[in-house]
């Protein structure tokens, strides 16, 4: 069964357990202590300190407890897959130091004594870290020593001599010259368990396997084989080789006691050895609750199980008093008045109905509203059931002409325009005054008034909006360019007046703005709003540049056709062609001759107008064009007998 925990360890003197756990797809990292647990399973102490991994690419990939002699403190130091090694500080709760190998290949193991930290890395190169002065001391590869998963030292005094390291096989290796001394048979899938038991003697087991082999440093001989019943997840010792437990794969605990001493009773040439003890944990409705690890410490087993997917409680037994199959019962359900109030890491309402469980909480995608239409469709039947109820308590001659949803609308509707009458008669009405549109402004921000925030945006005097801003304190500005986002993601008809609101806000309040830490996590909607905006800019540029020349194409082409209209000679009336002249009109001959020019033009027109269309028409036809002088007999010629008499 696949279990929440990523990685979990507890330290040397079984006090406490780190674990490593998923949260919203990043890793986090938390500490237990173990010591107060009691007999009914219940601890006394929850801690609800995490340090949380900020990126999600970031893993674990493993961890061991320290203890640093400058400080005498507890730490932890973790192996990341970028390539560095963190010390995590248990009080303060931070990282205080980050070890570096120069790459970014995976941290595969790590293994520590003293003063000295030895690691390998997913390239199959080792790395010596000094822990007093903070420094890589040397680093190697070697090659008969590749695809290494884990590594372990192995105990020769003060110094460090010689390390364990394995993949599919297992090697031992001298430091001092760099080179494998000997290899011990290993397993087919590659080694996921290396622990030193005694001096003289580790022990090993590999992934998806159910077998740990116990090898004899020295000699290099197989001691014995542990068979669990399933595949084997957790180990722990006790340090003297009288007991290893082991946590499987189907949540049971098996304990194996005094694994190094040889059976008589068996056949010469078998070393197998099956479990001399099993434990199991179940509610005491009995459902089965599976085990994720344990620490045996002498007669003391403290073994410790997952409850709402990631809360991890504990429970001590003197395993030497049990039976060989034994099912530890607890209590699932908590009594307040015995824990403490923090103890819940999500906190607990007493008037609900349930309480929240993480282990059932499912991640969907975000546009998955049937949530929604399910409590919508709830409160709707509140509504009738208070409706109905309403209607019970009326008199019966009372009639019910308006419901409770209603009366809730109006009285809503009611209390909004009787704030906005009020800044109608309070500031609308006289002249706007900065001062009180700053109050209104910081009420509307501090209550989440989103009425009340409207009628103040609604002004459009950008003097006003600059001085307004100016009273404004710089921490409701942070609110009100999120609200500004708000309301130009989703009204964009708006977009200009609302500019004017931001650009005085980032102008007024900048340098606080600046000063803010995770400023753009704080502001992304105004960022995302504004960065969309902005990304239509060069388009909108460019279709004002092709707007611009198909317009002045227009324009040139009316001024052609124009110079064409104006090249062609004008026909006008024969009084804008006369000319006056002071000299003759002084002799009186322009009055003559414009009598009988007048006269000779009304002659024409009243009598003989059919006459001249005629004769134009019929000139027309003979070729004869206007002006040209012809012959009496071919005029005569050209006319009717109508026309001549």
């Amino acid at each position: 069964m696949d279990s929440p925990v990523v990685l979990s360890a507890y330290d040397p003197s079984g006090q406490y357990l780190c674990y490593v756990t998923v949260a919203l797809d990043k890793q986090r990292i938390g500490v237990q202590p173990t010591q107060r647990a009691t007999t009914s399973g219940v601890d006394a102490v929850w801690n609800d300190n995490f340090l949380y991994l900020e990126d999600s690419k970031l893993k674990v990939t493993c961890l061991k407890w320290v203890t640093l002699a400058s400080s005498d403190t507890v730490a932890i130091i973790l192996g990341m897959n970028s390539g560095e090694i963190w010390l995590y500080s248990v009080l303060a709760n931070e990282v205080t130091y980050k070890f570096t190998t120069g790459n970014s290949y995976e941290i595969k193991d790590l293994d520590l004594m003293g003063n000295e930290l030895w690691c390998i890395d997913s390239s199959d190169a080792f790395y010596q870290f000094d822990l007093l002065e903070f420094k890589l001391l040397q680093h190697f590869r070697i090659s008969d020593c590749v695809q290494l998963n884990k590594l372990t030292i192995v105990p020769t005094g003060n110094s460090i001599t010689k390390l364990l390291v394995a993949s599919h096989s297992i090697s031992l290796i001298d430091i001092e010259e760099k080179k494998v001394i000997s290899t011990f048979p290993g397993h087919v899938s590659p080694v996921s368990t290396l622990q030193i038991i005694t001096n003289d003697f580790f022990v090993s087991g590999a992934e998806n396997d159910r077998f740990l082999n116990v090898y004899d440093i020295h000699s290099g001989m197989t001691k014995c084989v542990l068979v669990a019943e399933s595949d084997i997840k957790e180990l722990s010792h006790s340090g003297q080789a009288d007991s290893i437990v082991v946590t499987t794969e189907d949540g049971n605990l098996e304990i194996f006691v005094d694994p190094l001493v040889s059976n008589s009773t068996k056949k010469r040439g078998n070393k197998s050895k099956k479990c001399s003890k099993k434990i199991q944990i179940a509610s005491k409705d009995g459902k089965k609750i599976p085990i994720y690890n344990a620490f045996v410490n002498k007669e003391v087993l403290n073994v410790s199980w997952l409850q709402n997917a990631t809360m991890p409680f504990f429970k001590n037994l003197q395993w030497r008093e049990l039976p060989n199959e034994y099912t530890a019962e607890i209590s699932l359900s908590w009594n307040i008045k015995n824990r403490s109030a923090n103890r819940d890491l999500h906190g607990t309402d007493l008037a609900s109905a349930t309480n929240y469980v993480e282990g059932n909480a499912r991640v969907t995608s975000g546009d998955n509203f049937k949530h929604v239409d399910d409590a919508i469709k709830s409160w709707e039947r509140e509504l009738t059931s208070l409706e109905q109820e309403q209607a019970k308590s009326l008199h019966p001659n009372e009639l019910l002409t308006e419901t409770f949803g209603d009366k809730l609308e109006s009285s809503t509707v009611a209390r909004l325009n009787g704030k906005k009458n009020n800044l109608k008669g309070s500031n609308l009405k006289t002249a706007t005054t900065t001062g009180t549109v700053t109050v209104i402004l910081s009420q509307a921000l501090q209550s989440n008034d989103h009425s009340l925030l409207e009628t103040v945006l609604n002004n459009r005097d950008e003097r006003v909006i600059r001085d307004t801003i100016f009273r404004l304190k710089p921490a409701l500005a942070v609110i009100l360019l999120e609200r500004l986002a708000e309301r130009i993601a989703r009204q964009t008809h708006r977009q200009g007046p609302l500019n004017v609101w931001v650009k005085w806000c980032l102008i007024i309040h900048g340098g606080y703005l600046v000063s803010i830490p995770n400023l753009m996590s704080t502001l992304s909607s105004l960022h995302s709003t504004l960065k969309r905006r902005s990304d239509l800019l060069p388009r909108l540029l460019a279709l004002d540049a092709r707007l611009d020349c198909t317009i002045n194409k227009f324009k040139s082409l009316n001024y052609e056709t124009s110079d064409i209209y104006l090249s062609e000679p004008v026909i006008e009336e024969d009084e804008e062609e006369v000319e006056y002249n002071e000299e003759l009109d002084d002799a009186g001959l322009i009055e003559d001759g414009e009598e009988s020019y007048g006269s000779e033009d009304e002659g024409s027109d009243s009598g003989n107008e059919e006459e001249d269309e005629k004769e134009y028409t019929s000139s027309k036809q003979d070729g004869h064009l206007e002006g040209e002088h012809t012959n009496p007999e071919e005029e005569e010629a050209g006319y009717s007998d109508v026309e001549m008499e």
